[in-house]
C-alpha cells in the first residue's frame, strides 16, 4: 500500500511541475514505470525519432531484496495525432536477488505508445517487451508496464 501511495504521489508531483511548459521529441525525462519493473524511468532522445529508455527498481521483500536494470534503443514512429507515437526497439536486462546471488541477464523486445500530453513537458507510455534471459537458465517471457516521465529541459 506504501508503494502505491508514493507512486500517485511522484506522479501528482510530476503533473504539478509540468503544467505550464511542452511536451517534446528530444531532451532528456524522468518518471515512474509501474507494473514489470515498478521503479524509476528515464528517456534520452537522440534525434525526433529515435531514443535510449531505460528503468532501475530495488524490491524489498521478506528474506530477500533484487535490483532490476533494463536499458533499450527506441526508434518511434509518429501517427496522425501528433502526440501519439507508436516505438519498437531492442535492449537488454538485468536483475540481481541476494537470495540465490544470481545475476539474470537477457535481451528485451519492447514495443509500445506513447502520448505526449497537451500543454505540458509530460509523456505517458504504455510497453510490452518479450524477454529473453541468458543466465543462470534459458529462459522466455514478458514484461508490460505503464508510466508518465517529465522532460527536463
Amino acid at each position: 500500500m506504501k508503494k502505491v501511495l508514493l507512486i500517485i504521489f511522484f506522479c501528482g508531483t510530476l503533473l504539478t511541475i509540468g503544467h505550464s511548459a511542452y511536451a517534446q521529441n528530444s531532451g532528456f525525462g524522468v518518471g515512474a514505470i509501474i507494473n514489470s519493473p515498478t521503479g524509476i524511468s528515464a528517456k534520452a532522445w537522440i534525434n525526433e525519432d529515435f531514443a535510449i529508455d531505460g528503468a532501475f527498481s530495488f524490491q524489498v521483500g521478506t528474506g530477500i531484496s533484487q535490483t532490476y536494470l533494463h536499458v533499450n534503443a527506441l526508434q518511434h514512429h509518429q501517427t496522425n495525432n501528433q502526440q501519439l507515437k507508436f516505438y519498437y526497439g531492442l535492449g537488454s536486462r538485468f536483475l540481481w536477488n541476494d537470495l540465490t546471488n544470481d545475476v539474470t541477464a537477457g535481451i528485451r523486445v519492447p514495443g509500445g505508445i506513447s502520448y505526449a500530453i497537451n500543454n505540458t513537458k509530460l509523456e505517458s507510455f504504455f510497453e510490452i517487451a518479450p524477454t529473453i534471459d541468458f543466465t543462470p537458465i534459458t529462459r522466455f517471457g514478458f514484461e508490460g508496464a505503464v508510466g508518465l516521465r517529465i522532460y527536463l529541459n
